[in-house]
């Protein structure tokens, strides 16, 4: 597909405005959790919901990045004013959103084990499943660390232009 140069700067630029709301969010829940940690923290609603907006907050400042860290003079890029360096963190970022959904996704399966069938206490939660869903939220760190060494965060050969 072939954007025009006013759909090209459309969007390179309407993500810097949502990226900035977005992460704005994620640290108004984190600094609300911090106030009242001694109260909150205790609940592992809480805990799942502090790692969820800890990641949202890198995933969106690498969304609302847009295309400035692609490299200067990529042809058909509007806004590129980085280097391979940005571009490959970027990407990584970028890999490493997928956190934030594996969270909301463990959120689904608190919310479950709390409320179907043979309801669980928020204690059995935290003692029996809270550490295997840290764990499964973190898949996705593994993935973003082992495309560096690959160099699979630089070929982006997307329709952009």
């Amino acid at each position: 597909m072939v954007f025009s140069l006013n759909q090209k700067k459309a969007l390179s630029i309407i993500p810097h405005i949502t990226g900035t709301l977005s992460i704005v969010g994620s640290l108004s829940i984190l600094y609300d959790i911090w106030k009242y940690r001694s109260r909150k923290l205790h609940r592992p609603y809480y805990r799942i919901l502090l790692g969820m907006s800890f990641f949202d907050v890198f995933a969106s400042a690498s969304l609302g990045m847009s295309t400035w860290p692609i490299p200067k003079g990529t042809e058909g890029v509007y806004g590129a004013v980085g280097t391979t360096q940005t571009c490959t963190a970027q990407g990584f970022f970028n890999q490493l959103m997928l956190v934030s959904p594996f969270y909301n996704l463990m959120l689904a399966w608190y919310y479950l084990l709390l409320g179907k069938n043979k309801p669980l206490s928020e204690e059995a939660i935290a003692s029996k499943y809270e550490k295997y869903m840290h764990a499964f939220a973190m898949i996705p760190v593994l993935f973003a660390v082992m495309g560096l060494p690959l160099t699979l965060y630089n070929s982006a050969d997307c329709e952009y232009r």
